[in-house]
């Protein structure tokens, strides 16, 4: 499943209210993924990496993500703040007039699911001397090949701040009616 596919998933289910009918979409998405992606579908969803008893962290703070998203979109930092500051949301920086003239890049080369979690996931466990910058710089490389959107939810799992407003129990029902 091309990741883009997942992220419009992500955004119909942010902009419900109903558990039901998150539940719903979240079978309809769980549906369509291939069957060998869909433990990282439901990471993802999760706006984790592995479960928490396996303690992988991304170590990205707020700050950081500031930093990942100027870089990633050669935006000053400043400018990136601000933005920032104005939504309280970093996926829904990306999505303002700042970034308008990224919208429509890298869709002929459309990342999948699978590609995108190997690539968060060398992100989370690189570790050592320097690994800060390069997760910075990993993580805008990412962001630089992904359309606004699957950016604009991409971006918000390394911080902890995916909340699409449901839990585990909800994913767990979806896979039931699936």
């Amino acid at each position: 499943m091309k990741f883009r596919r997942l992220a419009e998933y992500f955004e119909k289910i942010e902009k419900t209210a109903s558990r039901l009918e998150m539940t719903r979409l979240l079978a309809e998405l769980f549906k369509e993924v291939r069957p060998e992606e869909i433990d990282l579908a439901v990471y993802l969803s999760l706006g984790m990496m592995r479960p928490k008893f396996e303690g992988i962290e991304f170590n990205l703070a707020e700050k950081m993500m500031l930093r990942v998203v100027s870089v990633g979109y050669k935006v000053e930092l400043k400018t990136v703040t601000e933005e920032y500051k104005k939504t309280g949301n970093f996926g829904d920086i990306l999505r303002l007039r700042t970034f308008e003239h990224l919208r429509v890049r890298n869709l002929l080369r459309e990342l999948t699911v699978a590609q995108v979690y190997k690539r968060l996931m060398d992100i989370a466990v690189d570790e050592g001397q320097g690994s800060q910058e390069r997760k910075v710089n990993n993580a805008a490389k990412l962001l630089n090949d992904l359309d606004c959107l699957s950016a604009g939810y991409v971006v918000r799992i390394p911080i902890n701040n995916l909340r699409l407003g449901f839990s585990d129990m909800t994913v767990l029902d979806a896979l039931s009616w699936m």
